[in-house]
């Protein structure tokens, strides 16, 4: 009874190595009908697995056919042990790959390998289970004569291919980002701009290619299929001329690049925003009051986009009125002071800037500013022009100067002047 653990495992490992050699062999053509194929190669190796050195000895100990009805229990045992093998290896892939690649990835400083040893875990551990799962499911089965067993081989063709495209889907994003990297190298306004497009076109093509593999391989004649698609898309273009526009629009804005992710542009006079993604077909743009407003490219590659994050820096205009109270040289004092202001403080460009007595208004002397605060950035813009403002404030208010608002002088004389007074 001792030896039985043995020849258990025995069966086991020898099962899984005929089976994992079956099922790993060449895949079919692109368009072929593998019933008869698979069921040939089932047969085959369940007569194999009855031949085995390993059966013979489990008939020698237990003294009955361990391939008959009776033995169910043993196939019992085996496919659980094979579920059992399958956690323990997917447990060694796992350690060996945190230990060894993660450990080699973290030396680096490039982020794409770390995103591929994220990519990899998962999928790797679904391959594992699958074989395991689908080489239990087999040594249940592949004495029972009515059961299709071919349907085994199939099943385990599709959740395999089906794996690989999930590994490939997720690579996809690894490329993407690779992608992305290389072209920042070049030019870093490109960083993020061609992204989303890359993965997204990437994703389509990995899920069509791959689902016309899996069923090209499983025998589904996908001629039809592809011939169908064809048309589909051929009448879809046909029909739907905004959509070929859009798409149009969306090369345009890629090749002339009159924004780029990220940027604040306006566009007539409902949109105002900051762009958050580029699509094959629209464009999405984060509003300032976080509404997220969605634009096909056909009408912003036709429309007039105000890129204000192309700014190099940002203009500051006002006009200060003071009360007809000063005096010449108070007027030229004030400017001079002002112009100090502006060439201390560190937020102003100093490259151009204008401080100037213009206007006698009606109701004030007029000094017009004109200068750029060298963040385009709205909150550091925001707080250059207060932190000039106060100053200013501060210094009139220091030299007895008041900043004038509209009044109006009414002159009464004679009879007029008279009757106020009474009234008063």
């Amino acid at each position: 009874m001792k030896l039985w653990p043995a020849i258990a495992l025995s069966v086991l490992l020898y099962s899984f190595g005929t089976s994992t050699s079956a099922l790993a062999a060449d895949p079919p053509p692109f368009v072929v009908n593998t019933n008869n194929a698979a069921k040939q190669k089932t047969e085959a190796l369940a007569k194999k697995l009855e031949d085995s050195a390993a059966v013979q000895t489990f008939q020698q100990y237990l003294g009955q056919d361990i391939l008959g009805i009776g033995i169910l229990a043993w196939q019992l045992v085996a496919a659980f042990l094979v579920i059992l093998a399958g956690l323990i290896i997917k447990r060694i892939a796992l350690r060996f790959l945190q230990t060894r690649i993660e450990k080699f990835v973290q030396q680096t400083e490039a982020e794409w390998d770390d995103q591929l040893f994220e990519a990899i875990i998962k999928p790797i551990n679904t391959f594992v289970m699958i074989g395991a799962v689908h080489l239990a499911a087999f040594l249940l089965i592949f004495n029972l004569e009515r059961f299709p067993t071919e349907l085994i081989g199939k099943s385990y063709t599709i959740f395999l291919g089906f794996t690989i495209i999930w590994l490939i889907y997720r690579l996809v994003d690894v490329a993407a980002h690779y992608l992305d990297e290389l072209l920042a190298k070049a030019d870093e306004g490109l960083r993020g701009q061609f992204t989303p497009l890359i993965r997204r076109a990437l994703r389509i093509v990995v899920v069509i290619i791959g689902t016309l593999t899996v069923l090209a391989t499983i025998g589904v004649n996908i001629t039809g299929l592809v011939a169908l698609g064809g048309v589909l898309g051929f009448a879809f273009s046909m029909g739907s001329k905004d959509s070929v526009a859009h798409l149009v629009g969306t090369i345009n804005i890629l090749t002339d690049r009159p924004y780029k992710v990220g940027d604040w542009i306006t566009v007539g006079d409902s949109i105002d925003g900051d762009v958050e993604e580029i699509g094959f077909r629209s464009t999405k743009i984060r509003m300032f009051d976080k509404t997220l407003m969605t634009v096909p490219n056909g009408t912003l590659a036709s429309a007039t986009i105000k890129n204000w994050s192309q700014m190099p820096k940002r203009r500051i205009k006002m006009t200060l009125g003071l009360t007809y109270d000063t005096t010449p040289d108070q007027m030229r004092e004030a400017l001079k002071a002002i112009e100090t202001i502006l060439n201390e403080d560190e937020g102003v460009d100093q490259d151009y800037k204008l401080v100037q007595f213009t206007d006698f208004s009606p109701s004030s002397l007029d000094v017009f500013l004109y200068y750029f605060s060298t963040s385009t950035v709205w909150k550091e813009y925001l707080e250059t022009r207060e932190r000039v403002n106060l100053k200013i404030m501060d210094k009139l208010t220091e030299m007895g100067l008041e900043f004038a608002f509209p009044t109006q002088t009414l002159h009464l004389k004679g009879d007029e002047l008279k009757t106020l007074k009474d009234l008063g």
